[in-house]
C-alpha cells in the first residue's frame, strides 16, 4: 500500500518519464497484490468526489480541512492546487487504511501471543522469571518459555536488548523464525526484520545458529561489539564491528546516524512514528545523513532533516508525510 500510494501520487501528477512508467508497469506485474493495492488507492480517490464533508466543514468554519500542509517557510513551494490536495488526501486515506489493517490484521494476533509488548515509539523493561531483563524497543513483542532445563524467549516482532542472569544449568536463548541466538553469559540485542534477524553483542559472547542453515554454514560465535544478520535457509551474513553506544542509543531515547542513506534513515524513523513518512522523489534516498536525534520526536527530526538537506514536505496531519525537494 505504501508503494501504491507513492506511484499514485507520482502518476496523477503526470510526472513519470518513460523509464519511470516502465518501472511502474514492472512493479504492477511483479505481484497480483501490487495491482490490487493500486486499484484500492484509485477507488478511494474516486470516492472523494462523492464526499463533500470536508468542504462543508470549511464553509461552516468548524475547523481545518483534512489535508494540511507543513508550515510554510522560504524554502517551500506555494501550496498545491485543489486537485493536488484531493490527490494527496486520497493517498492519506489509503495510508490510513493500510495502517488500520496492519494494526488489526497483524499486531492484534501478535499481542495475543505475547507475554510483553510495546506500542509504536514506546520502550519497556521486562524482568524475566530468572532475574534476566529484556528491554523492548518500539513496536516489539516477546513470548517467554522457561522450562526446567532451558530458558527461551521468542522475539515475535521488533527488537529487544537482553541482560542474562547466570545459570549454568539452563542455557538462555532468543528465538525468531530465522534461528536461535544462545547467550554465553552476556548482554546482547536481537532485532527482527521482515525477512531476516540481526544479533548485536554488547558484552561477552553469543552463539548464532540460523534455522535450516546449509550444511556448509556452521553457527557463529560473536564477541563483544560484533553484529551479524542471518535468515532461515540462507545462513549467516558477514560479521561486522559496531559501535556499542550507537547500537544501544535507542535505550537512551536517541538515534545515531553516521553517513547513513536518507532512505534508511526514514525507514528507521518510521519504526518510531505513528503514521508513515514517505519519500516521493526516489533521487533523495541516497543523500547522506549524520546526526543524533530523539526517538520521541520523529516530526522534529524530520524538520531538522528538511533544513539540513534543503528538502520540503507535504503533510496530511502527521499520519502521512510526503518528503520531496
Amino acid at each position: 500500500m505504501d508503494t501504491a500510494v507513492e506511484w499514485f501520487v507520482r502518476r496523477d501528477g503526470n510526472t513519470l518519464s518513460v523509464e519511470e512508467q516502465a518501472a511502474f508497469e514492472a512493479w504492477l506485474a511483479a505481484d497480483p497484490a501490487h495491482t490490487a493495492a493500486y486499484a484500492e488507492v484509485e477507488r478511494i480517490w474516486s470516492e472523494l468526489d462523492d464526499v463533500p464533508a470536508n468542504r462543508a466543514r470549511q464553509r461552516r468554519g468548524d475547523g481545518p480541512a483534512v489535508a494540511r500542509a507543513a508550515p510554510a517557510d522560504t524554502r517551500r513551494r506555494p501550496p498545491p492546487p485543489a486537485r493536488a490536495w484531493r490527490r494527496l488526501a486520497a493517498g492519506g486515506l489509503a495510508a490510513c487504511l493500510c495502517l488500520f489493517f496492519l494494526a488489526v490484521g497483524t499486531d492484534l494476533p501478535t499481542r495475543l501471543r505475547a507475554d510483553a509488548h510495546t506500542g509504536v515509539g514506546k520502550t519497556k523493561q521486562v524482568t524475566l522469571p530468572d532475574g534476566s531483563t529484556a528491554v523492548l524497543n518500539t513496536a516489539s513483542a516477546i513470548a517467554i518459555d522457561y522450562a526446567a532445563k532451558a530458558r527461551r524467549v521468542r522475539l515475535l516482532k521488533g527488537e529487544a536488548a537482553f541482560t542474562v542472569a547466570e545459570d549454568a544449568n539452563r542455557p538462555f536463548a532468543v528465538e525468531t523464525d530465522d534461528g536461535l541466538s544462545t547467550a554465553l553469559g552476556t548482554v546482547f540485542l536481537v532485532r527482527r526484520h521482515e525477512d531476516a534477524t540481526t544479533v548485536t553483542v554488547i558484552e561477552s559472547k553469543v552463539a548464532v545458529a540460523p534455522e535450516e542453515r546449509p550444511a556448509s554454514a556452521p553457527e557463529a560465535v560473536l564477541s563483544a561489539n560484533q553484529r551479524v544478520t542471518y535468515a532461515a535457509g540462507l545462513g549467516l551474513g558477514p560479521i561486522e564491528t559496531v559501535d556499542p553506544r550507537a547500537a544501544t542509543a535507542w535505550q537512551r531515547g536517541k538515534l545515531i546516524f553516521v553517513e547513513l542513506a536518507l532512505g534508511d534513515v526514514i525507514a528507521e524513523l518510521n519504526r518510531y512514528h505513528v503514521g508513515q513518512i514517505l519519500i516521493v522523489d526516489e533521487a533523495l534516498r541516497d543523500m547522506r545523513v549524520n546526526g543524533v536525534f530523539d526517538t520521541g520526536d520523529t516530526v522534529g527530526t524530520l524538520d531538522a532533516l528538511e533544513v539540513s538537506l534543503g528538502l520540503g514536505s507535504t503533510r496530511l496531519t502527521d499520519l502521512l508525510i510526503l518528503l520531496h525537494r
